[in-house]
């Protein structure tokens, strides 16, 4: 059983990811913090609309710290030390009133949202968010002790003791198919050899091997379709 500190500090990370924004610098004016908070809050409502977290939920998580600050409120909550530590440094003798007016923007954010997002242009980690399974498998290929580490292993080979290790608990079916569908996703957006390279290897440090990420990423989405073609056929339960 998770102890209470640690299930206490995952219960803010959705104000924890939108207020990473502030962490090195709070804007002075309260335009300039709207600005700074536009690439936490596209990731946040793309993550919402696709079943995560949504804004308002966010900007619960933001009111709540901002009530636990103020003076002369008491809302029971405990906040988790890092929290307490960014917020205690910015310049400014009321970071609630501040975290009160995010809150407020956060939960009116979905208004005029398509002109928002037609007019922006995603950063680097904004769009870093988008393959978070996609990431986390290739850290874990490319790491330490990871499987690209044996010698003379071709990609494909490498792929396939994934899969054993997926297949042997087995969690195939919430593993596999959502790198599946971000590898698409990647191809989507970044279409070439130069975007995806300078994306996920130079701007993420990811590897490719002796691929091509234009090769490396369609054998990766191939490779795992096949297994779940040939050994999950679609299995579930009507509601």
């Amino acid at each position: 059983m998770l102890e209470e500190e640690t299930i206490n500090y995952f219960r803010y990370e959705g104000a924890r990811f939108l207020l990473s924004a502030f962490r090195h610098h709070l804007p002075g004016l309260p335009e300039e913090r709207t600005l700074a908070l536009e690439p936490a809050l596209r990731s946040l409502w793309l993550a919402g609309e696709r079943g995560g977290r949504t804004l308002y939920e966010v900007a619960a998580e933001v009111r709540l710290i901002a009530d636990t600050l103020q003076p002369g409120r008491d809302t029971g909550a405990v906040l988790p030390d890092d929290v307490r530590e960014m917020v205690a440094g910015w310049p400014t003798d009321e970071p609630w009133s501040v975290l009160h007016a995010v809150a407020t923007h956060v939960e009116s954010w979905k208004s005029g949202f398509v002109t928002k997002l037609s007019q922006a242009i995603p950063t680097s980690q904004e769009l870093a968010h988008r393959f978070p399974q996609l990431r986390e498998f290739l850290s874990n290929y490319y790491g330490q002790d990871g499987i690209a580490t044996e010698d003379e292993m071709t990609e494909a080979e490498g792929l396939q003791l994934f899969i054993e290790e997926c297949h042997r608990h087995p969690i195939c079916l919430w593993t596999l198919p959502p790198v599946v569908a971000e590898c698409s996703e990647a191809l989507a957006i970044f279409q070439n050899e130069n975007s995806l390279r300078r994306f996920f290897e130079d701007e993420h440090g990811l590897g490719s091997g002796t691929l091509t990420w234009a090769d490396w990423l369609p054998l990766i989405a191939e490779t795992f379709t096949a297994h779940m073609r040939a050994e999950h056929p679609p299995t579930w339960a009507s509601a």
